[in-house]
């Protein structure tokens, strides 16, 4: 026999997930996760500076904000894809902003790349004004939207983050959920301070090979078959999941030994290579400080001995 309150129960949770979507930002990111919603069936409303952008757009199906119409005027989901956090701040929260125009229980998704304080914060801010704002950012770029293959950090009130999930995976498919407010943001920073110091070693270790008379595409080819960089996480997960980093096998100092030998090659051929100098001092002030017998991974316990020593200064 139909059950009518489980009808009329099916069909609250139906409008629950019914999103009235606007999307701000267009560059090329923008514009790829613009077109994967689209095509995963969703109407959505962009807005740019770029009238080119926009119509690219409305040319796949989306609807361009009508001027004059204020940002995210009956809409309860609006995506922020913009380079700058405090040009996202100001959408968000000047006069006639996204709080002010929104539906309430309106939800806020930051695509961009923000301190994780400032995420806190209009949290608080989207809250007071019966708002939700969630801090998801991506690690990708244009071909990995473009298939749909964005990786996610999403910090926020999870209830919110899980009614939004399927429009996320629309673009994203490993999207990982981190707790509250401003913790995506954190990953992410985490991501760019990897990636930005690996790009930077390679980086170095190509003007290394290349003062020696050595090809950039074999330096890669090599570093390609090696454990670094492509292996270091696979090494590191399971130190992570036993809580234990230093596997006391003394290789550090055999590190310390390495970086001293990529010195005195650098010297060789009278080129200056900063992070790789920066490296060598902070392994020699591990050797002062009696980690000669750690594994090289305990570069991790140092760092947070680093941390809790600054923490007790305070």
């Amino acid at each position: 026999m139909l059950d009518f309150f489980s009808v009329i129960k099916d069909c609250e949770e139906v409008n629950e997930l019914t999103f009235k979507i606007a999307f701000v930002g267009l560059g090329a990111m923008g514009q790829a996760i613009v077109s994967r919603i689209i095509q995963a069936g969703h109407s959505v409303t962009v807005h740019d500076l770029s009238a080119q952008a926009v119509n690219a757009m409305v040319e796949k199906g989306a609807t361009a904000l009508e001027q004059g119409v204020p940002l995210g005027s009956d809409k309860n989901l609006v995506f922020v894809s913009v380079s700058h956090a405090d040009i996202m701040e100001k959408l968000i929260c000047e006069e006639g902003g996204l709080l002010d125009g929104m539906d309430e229980g309106g939800i806020i998704v930051d695509l961009g790349t923000t301190p994780s304080g400032q995420c806190r914060q209009l949290a608080k801010l989207a809250s007071a004004k019966g708002k939700v704002f969630l801090d998801a950012p991506v690690s990708g770029s244009t071909p990995w939207a473009d298939a749909g293959t964005l990786a996610m950090m999403v910090g926020g009130e999870e209830q919110s983050y899980q009614r939004v999930r399927p429009i996320l995976s629309s673009f994203a498919n490993k999207i990982h959920y981190l707790g509250g407010s401003g913790n995506g943001q954190l990953l992410k920073l985490c991501h760019q301070l990897t990636f930005v110091s690996t790009i930077t070693g390679i980086s170095e270790a190509i003007a290394l090979a290349e003062a020696h008379g050595l090809k950039a595409k074999m330096v890669l080819d090599v570093l390609a078959d090696c454990v670094a960089p492509r292996h270091v996480i696979d090494f590191m997960l399971p130190m992570a999941e036993n809580e234990r980093f230093d596997q006391g096998r003394g290789t550090l100092k055999l590190g310390h030994k390495d970086l001293q030998a990529v010195k005195k090659s650098a010297e060789d051929v009278s080129l200056k290579l900063p992070l790789a100098e920066e490296l060598l001092g902070y392994m020699d002030k591990a050797m002062q400080e009696g980690w000669q017998d750690a594994d090289l991974f305990a570069l991790v316990d140092m760092a947070r001995d680093e941390f809790y020593a600054t923490m007790k200064s305070r």
